[in-house]
């Protein structure tokens, strides 16, 4: 009897052990179709994949002077870990601009530009042969250069190509009527030279200077005709100029600053644009020619426009370098000095700049979080022998030197533009 009870014994074991293994077959199986295989014929399509955004550099900085590119950042699937970049400070800057809460705006500003010349008392459009007299000097170096139209701002392009916009002030018009402003100096070139603004990769322009009328309203509006061909953007103290840059819309005025009368119709263009636009640009000309600091007109003018809503001020008509204010945290650039200027064969001062700003706003409000400003350095000629037209950024000692003198001739104000950039 024990015996036969032992044998049952073994047999239900063995029975069991059966059943055992076909339940942990079966168990098995159901876990493969119920995670594995489910798995791969329904992925899981809200995984995050290694995503890798770049930041694109502000310039082509070869110069030390530049704003140096910054890094790119890449995120991890689970977009917890960023991987290191050279500071903290990049690396939140960096962050928040790839995670589209911040849009960057970098805008360059020259100043006096003269696509052209003086010309005689008769307003005569000299030829354009070789073979002949060439009054306008600038046209005589055009013809020099092969009427290259890319030679007079090849060594600037790089700088404003990379900016998102690039603007200076046209000094004179582009017409050919020969009704002449009695003037000692009445500036005009071939309406078709406005190519030369374009190839240069000038975006705007601003007609409120003195020379603008110097062949009346005939020239004024040929003018206008030749920038709108090359889709050149202009203002003037009549003329809002409006610009879409990343979705951030952006309004150019442009006055005359020689008087304080002017303060109504100014704050008047003023609130017009900041209804229309997120950030108003006020172009100025105003001061005193080769006056090496602005007058009490141009200060009121410039903070009167801060005060009224303009996000940045700048100005020209001296032909040589003022000094840059931060007033309530907004720049004033008091005169940016001559650029590609036809208006002189070989002035004394060549020293001149290209101002930046880089805006950052709240991608969503479009309001402005921070500013901050860049000083390129700057000689109206890149030959030391005359004046060839062609600017050109320097670097080492001269560039030194030249941002020195913008840091003291802005050492007069309460807060003026500094090598500690405040």
């Amino acid at each position: 009897m024990p015996n036969n009870l032992h044998k049952s014994h073994v047999f239900l074991l063995y029975v069991l052990s059966i059943i055992a293994i076909i339940c942990a077959i079966l168990i098995v199986r159901l876990a493969y179709e119920i995670f594995v295989k489910e798995s791969i014929e329904h992925p899981n399509t809200n995984r995050q994949p290694i995503i890798e955004l770049e930041v694109q550099p502000a310039k082509d900085m070869e110069s030390t002077e530049y704003i140096k590119p910054t890094e790119n950042i890449k995120f991890t699937e689970d977009m917890e870990t960023i991987e290191e970049t050279n500071t903290q400070e990049v690396e939140k800057q960096n962050l928040n601009s790839n995670s589209d809460s911040n849009i960057e705006l970098l805008f360059s500003f020259a100043g006096d530009c003269t696509i052209g010349g003086n010309y005689p008392s008769n307003g005569q459009l000299a030829s354009t042969s070789e073979q002949n007299s060439i009054y306008d000097i600038f046209t005589r170096e055009w013809i020099r250069q092969g009427k290259d139209n890319g030679y007079f701002f090849r060594l600037v392009k790089p700088i404003f190509e990379a900016s998102d916009l690039a603007m200076v002030n046209l000094e004179g018009t582009l017409t050919t009527s020969t009704q002449r402003a009695n003037k000692k100096f009445a500036f005009k070139g071939h309406p078709e030279l406005a190519a030369i603004l374009k190839e240069g990769s000038i975006d705007i322009v601003t007609l409120a200077n003195n020379h603008s009328m110097d062949y009346g309203l005939q020239g004024y509006q040929d003018t206008k005709k030749a920038l709108d061909k090359y889709d050149i953007l202009y203002c003037d103290e009549n003329t809002i100029a409006y610009g879409i840059y990343k979705d951030v819309k952006v309004a150019f005025l442009g006055f005359p600053g020689w008087y304080l009368e002017v303060k109504p119709k100014l704050k008047k263009a003023i609130h017009e644009a900041k209804d229309n636009a997120h950030i108003v640009i006020v172009s100025f000309h105003w001061g005193d020619e080769r006056s090496l600091t602005p007058n009490e007109v141009q200060m009121e003018l410039g903070r009167f426009a801060i005060d009224e809503g303009a996000t940045l001020v700048v100005g020209h008509h001296p032909h040589v370098i003022q000094g840059i204010e931060i007033y309530k945290d907004r720049y004033i650039v008091y005169s940016l000095a001559n650029f590609s200027f036809g208006g002189n064969s070989n002035p004394k001062d060549k020293d001149t700049f290209i101002f930046q700003q880089k805006f950052v706003l709240d991608s969503h409000t479009k309001d402005i979080k921070s500013l901050s400003a860049n000083i390129v350095p700057c000689k109206i000629s890149s030959t030391d022998e005359r004046n060839n037209f062609q600017p050109m950024p320097v670097e080492g000692n001269e560039a030194r030197r030249i941002l020195n003198r913008i840091y003291e001739a802005s050492s007069m104000f309460e807060r003026g533009f500094s090598d500690e950039g405040s």
